[in-house]
């Protein structure tokens, strides 16, 4: 009985140590504070925007951005990657590029997930 308790106990506290590295990891769409780029470029040019975005606490490391298309519009959102249980609140800003190269002329509009709106940005490709 004394060694069943015994297991049990050792049991039980290993079970705590199982707890992986990724369960604070987290993905969360984080709103885009600036853009700047062209207004113009020819079609089939790579048009480059520069992206200011600022994530909920420190250890957070971009992830990746989502596009979603309908039509000439764009929809683009900025995700970061949090990995830690506890993130110090000072958020240092973060800077990422979005490319687009439009293959038609035309105006193209481009919405970036912004705080409480998007921020639009209008390419016209000649």
């Amino acid at each position: 009985m004394k060694y069943y308790l015994l297991a049990f106990v050792a049991l039980s506290a290993t079970s705590c140590l199982n707890v992986g590295p990724d369960s604070c990891n987290t993905t969360l769409l984080t709103p885009v504070t600036s853009v700047s780029g062209p207004k113009t470029i020819a079609v089939n040019q790579t048009a480059t925007y520069s992206l200011s975005y600022l994530p909920a606490g420190g250890c957070g490391t971009l992830a990746n951005l989502t596009e979603q298309n309908s039509g000439n519009t764009r929809a683009i959102s900025v995700n970061v990657n949090y990995t830690n249980c506890s993130c110090p609140t000072a958020a240092v800003p973060g800077q990422t590029t979005y490319t687009f190269q439009p293959t038609q002329a035309g105006t193209y509009y481009l919405k970036f997930v912004g705080i409480n709106t998007y921020i639009v940005d209008t390419l016209v490709a000649q």
